[in-house]
């Protein structure tokens, strides 16, 4: 078996969730740390031919039960990579969408020429894996940075789930159409304090570090697997080291989506003075055959 931080899809982490300097791509990204050896995703293709391999062309072949421990151990599992088309700087209450993944196990051209697509081959109702989001932002600067540099902090990203989105007219004519209320902040919005978004909550996806204008790269791993209870130690620790949310360590965003439900990756910044500068993002899913 391939070394923890080779293996196929895998992101080198430590123990739980954690933030990650570079990206899980292809090496296409310019300007990203170089972390090694190049993780290498699995085409559906690619995981079927293994599924068969080991089915049909082991001694005796072996069961499906047995196959899947293999698969998911292996992490050997297909994924569709969405990335942001350009950059963004999104202003004070002008929060944006950078981009919406394919709706899960569904493939694009197939929703775009289809009122009724095939989803792609999947295993069980909640097949999802694992989902990796690569962040490249900053602040405006400006300041001296702090000793915690994630506390009042006004620009970050969250994550919205759009429930059965294969059935929403996501493409048309080769185009993205815009589903969510205000995708690109045409409109700047008056954020009360009863306002659940005036400010970042524990379900926040990443935070920027307040006043520092350097670029910083986050890659965030949400995994079946995790299990940081927010109310642990652990998750505090996470949220002031990291940025990350402490409500989003314990694998829910992983096992409660459905095949079609698509992610909206927003970014957001409140307050005179702020705003929220973004050179790339993407999100890769991966999900069991």
């Amino acid at each position: 078996m391939l070394p923890l931080g080779v293996r196929p899809g895998r992101q080198r982490r430590s123990h739980g969730p954690a933030n990650t300097n570079g990206t899980d791509s292809d090496g296409s990204d310019e300007g990203m740390p170089d972390l090694g050896p190049q993780v290498f995703n699995p085409s559906l293709e690619d995981v079927l031919n293994v599924r068969h391999l080991l089915q049909w062309n082991v001694a005796h072949g072996l069961p499906e039960e047995l196959i899947d421990m293999i698969i998911d151990a292996a992490e050997y599992w297909p994924s569709i990579e969405q990335k942001m088309q350009h950059k963004r700087v999104i202003q004070k209450d002008r929060d944006q969408v950078l981009l919406k993944t394919v709706p899960l196990c569904y493939d694009r051209n197939s929703l775009e020429q289809g009122s009724s697509p095939t989803p792609l081959p999947h295993r069980g109702a909640h097949p999802c894996r694992k989902i990796v989001f690569n962040i490249s932002s900053h602040d405006q600067g400006g300041r001296q940075r702090r000793d915690n540099m994630y506390e009042f902090s006004w620009t970050w990203f969250d994550t919205e789930v759009i429930h059965h989105a294969h059935t929403r007219n996501m493409y048309v004519n080769g185009t993205e159409q815009e589903i969510l209320d205000n995708e690109r902040g045409q409109v700047r919005k008056h954020y009360t304090e009863a306002d659940a978004l005036l400010l970042p909550r524990g379900n926040k996806l990443q935070g920027n570090g307040a006043h520092v204008s350097d670029m910083q790269h986050n890659t965030i791993v949400w995994d079946y697997r995790d299990d940081i209870q927010a109310d642990s130690p652990e998750a505090f620790e996470i949220q002031k080291t990291l940025g990350r949310g402490r409500l989003n360590l314990d694998g829910h965003g992983v096992h409660e989506l459905e095949v079609g439900d698509s992610i909206a990756l927003w970014a957001r910044a409140r307050f005179p003075g702020w705003s929220n500068h973004v050179e790339r993002a993407s999100v890769r899913m991966y999900w069991a055959v």
